[in-house]
């Protein structure tokens, strides 16, 4: 039976008064509530305070305040959770547990009214109000339109491997330190900026004080560098025999996604390997030339690779294509470097980074189950093919 991991953070700041104590996770936040009654210096505890409000279900009420707090508990049907003197403001404040489903404000009125109490409020959450720690992130307009940080609260592509066969990746950038994990070089050629630039969109890290951060800033990537530079710029070039090396090489080691931001002729041992990956359960991603474009359209246009157009580009002529941003993405570049690209290499990489988020919830999707997913959106967005992954396991 299939099973999907999910962890999902919620990271809350229980307001004033419960910023002291350890409270036992016994009711989620909206049903519980804070109550405050007023505090008799003279009612101090016996023993250590601090070793009870470090025990699990242990109050900092005073042997006078105990009777009072019982008797709320009993005549408003709720549950004492955890509590302390609040000296700052001449009160003893109490965490309360109100049943599921009760109706925390008619509890809260009723309360406010009580000349036993002092003020009672339900329980809110707070949020830290940052951005992450990476510098450039507000210019990675790409990752707005892909939702990625609504996705990333449900994967960051945790224990995902994706393949870039491309030309290289530097991995001494600060922005991609530790996500490479293997290196294979099929070509002697000149090193060309392309392999670098797809990278850092796939698995820029996350939070780390600097740059941009990758669609899926947790993913490992393997270096399967089958392409050398044509002629200077961004531009490089690989042939059947390193391609098939790098893609022999990924089949066989059962990696979770592969990347082919390129393209050219039909090639029928490039083809057998295509195929072999998609026997393996591995989805790959490719880049589709843009419209108008003379090119030849291979590896996308094979039906089991996830063909990938730039969501820029006027309607491409098949609408089997993902469409994903392309144009002006903010990268990482060699030598410690970021710039912006364009081209249907980046759109491709969004695409593999999106996939690597889906993998990372259940490594069990099948590349046709991903391929469905992702052609169900033909508007893109991370979040809402995460959410539909999640729909579908729902009705397993």
């Amino acid at each position: 039976m299939m099973r999907a991991a999910w962890a999902l953070l919620l990271c809350t700041l229980l307001c004033g008064c419960a910023s002291q104590a350890m409270l036992p996770d016994t009711a989620d936040s909206g049903e519980r509530l804070l109550v405050t009654i007023h505090f008799d210096a003279t009612d101090s505890l016996h023993g250590n305070p601090a070793e009870r409000y470090r025990r699990p279900g242990g109050y900092g009420a005073g042997p006078n305040a105990v009777p009072v707090l019982d008797a709320l508990a009993a005549d408003y049907a709720i549950r004492r959770v955890g509590g302390w003197p609040m000296r700052a403001l001449g009160v003893h404040c109490e965490v309360f547990a109100a049943a599921s489903g009760a109706n925390v404000d008619a509890i809260v009125a009723r309360l406010a009214k009580d000349p036993r109490v002092d003020s009672a409020e339900p329980m809110h959450a707070f949020h830290t109000l940052t951005l992450a720690g990476d510098a450039y992130r507000p210019l990675q307009h790409s990752l707005d339109t892909l939702q990625i940080d609504a996705a990333h609260a449900l994967s960051r592509g945790s224990g995902v491997r994706v393949a870039v066969i491309d030309s290289g990746i530097d991995s001494h950038h600060p922005d991609l330190a530790g996500a490479v994990d293997v290196k294979r070089d099929y070509t002697a050629g000149p090193l060309a900026p392309h392999g670098t630039e797809v990278a850092g969109v796939i698995a820029a890290r996350y939070s780390n004080g600097v740059g941009i951060i990758g669609v899926a800033p947790e993913a490992e990537l393997a270096d399967l560098r089958a392409c050398a530079s044509a002629g200077g710029g961004n531009a490089a070039s690989c042939d059947s025999y390193t391609l098939a090396q790098a893609l022999d090489f990924a089949v066989s080691s059962r990696i979770d996604v592969i990347n082919l931001s390129l393209a050219g002729p039909y090639d029928p041992l490039l083809a057998r390997l295509l195929a072999a990956a998609e026997s393996n359960g591995i989805p790959v991603v490719a880049a589709a030339p843009p419209p108008g474009d003379e090119r030849d359209q291979f590896p996308a246009s094979v039906p089991t690779v996830i063909a990938v157009a730039n969501l820029e580009d006027a309607v491409h002529g098949s609408p089997a294509f993902v469409r994903a941003p392309g144009i002006d993405v903010l990268t990482t570049f060699p030598g410690n470097r970021y710039d912006y690209g364009s081209g249907s290499s980046l759109a491709s990489a969004h695409v593999s980074g999106l996939v690597a988020l889906m993998r990372s919830l259940d490594r069990s999707l099948s590349p046709l189950q991903i391929r469905t997913l992702l052609n169900a959106r033909p508007q893109l967005s991370a979040v809402a093919v995460l959410k539909d992954e999640a729909a579908r396991f729902a009705q397993q």
